[in-house]
């Protein structure tokens, strides 16, 4: 497949999580500046959201829906089995807070209005959806417009994400 031969020249990379509360990171979130939406907030005071109490380093990848084999865009669920036939799995949901604090030279994309889709620019970190229900938020992304974000998204489960959209997936070790 033309396609696994493009991932062979993406940029892995490692992510520390880990070793601090919710609270804490939350803190640190805030007092480095990173902005929060909604979403985000609503993400971080869900009991069902859990931080690991052990420091630990994850390899991750950052792909796009096509560099995995997806020229007309594809569903959460779609995207999902698809990441064994490349050696990828889901984050952790922590991973995104962490990686916010890490990634600070994030490209700034002013992309006007983008109600209802993924804003260009962005990077969604691919993990599982704490709850099934489409009216909660699903996971996090990365954005950088007039300051650094960490934002919460929803989206329906049939939502279908573009071939440009990025993400991060974890490495399967």
């Amino acid at each position: 497949m033309n396609a696994k031969n493009n991932i062979n020249s993406l940029k892995i990379s490692t992510i520390e999580c880990g070793g601090i509360s919710k609270s804490l990171l939350l803190n640190s979130l805030k007092e480095s500046g990173i902005l929060l939406n909604e979403f985000c907030e609503i993400i971080f005071s869900s009991e069902l959201f859990i931080t690991s109490t052990q420091k630990h380093t994850i390899s991750i990848i950052e792909a796009s829906i096509k560099d995995i084999g997806f020229t007309t865009g594809a569903t959460l669920s779609e995207i999902s089995e698809r990441l064994p036939d490349y050696g990828f799995c889901e984050c952790p949901l922590e991973v995104g807070p962490y990686l916010r604090l890490k990634c600070t030279e994030q490209k700034e994309v002013d992309s006007g209005e983008s109600k209802n889709q993924n804003p260009p620019g962005s990077l969604v970190v691919f993990s599982k959806p704490l709850v099934s229900d489409d009216d909660f938020p699903k996971g996090f992304y990365l954005r950088k417009i007039d300051g650094l974000w960490l934002r919460g998204y929803r989206c329906s489960m049939d939502y279908v994400w573009v071939p440009e959209d990025r993400f991060i997936f974890r490495i399967n070790q």
